[in-house]
């Protein structure tokens, strides 16, 4: 190989990250996946949304029902959670980062009636069930 065709294996492998970024951007998170400073996850969750009400489900591994606090409004649930014991992740350029607590705010696709939400813990998952709010009241006709 001549010298004007060597490889510079850190600037390839920055492309090979910024092509990656790229074609992940579809895709970003609303949020980041953790807070560093408040040593925090963003756990997965799903949500499903039925005409009647919206289904939340949430993974918290290392978490006791005793130790998981819900709030909700019409529009928004807002979750926090603090791990029965630190979770140390490894991050690819070896950083140690240590997490105690979840910590995830979701803006719910329709409206909510809070007082009438439901709530159950089994396994690691969290399942949020949230009656739509309805509008209006019917009329009858005499």
């Amino acid at each position: 190989m001549e010298e004007d065709e060597t490889i510079n294996i850190a600037d390839e492998i920055k492309k090979m990250r910024d092509i990656i970024r790229s074609m992940m951007e579809p895709y970003s998170f609303e949020e980041e996946p953790y807070d560093i400073e408040r040593r925090e996850l963003r756990p997965l969750t799903e949500i499903t949304e039925t005409a009647e009400e919206i289904i939340i489900r949430v993974d918290l591994p290392c978490v006791t029902k005793e130790n998981i606090d819900l709030k909700c409004t019409e529009d928004t649930l807002t979750i926090r959670a603090k791990m029965a014991e630190c979770i140390r992740l490894l991050q690819y350029d070896r950083k140690e980062m240590e997490f105690e607590n979840y910590r995830k705010t979701i803006r719910l696709p329709s409206t909510v009636d809070p007082a009438k939400a439901k709530a159950s813990f089994r396994s690691g998952v969290l399942e949020v069930r949230l009656p739509k709010k309805s509008y209006g009241n019917e009329i009858s006709i005499e």
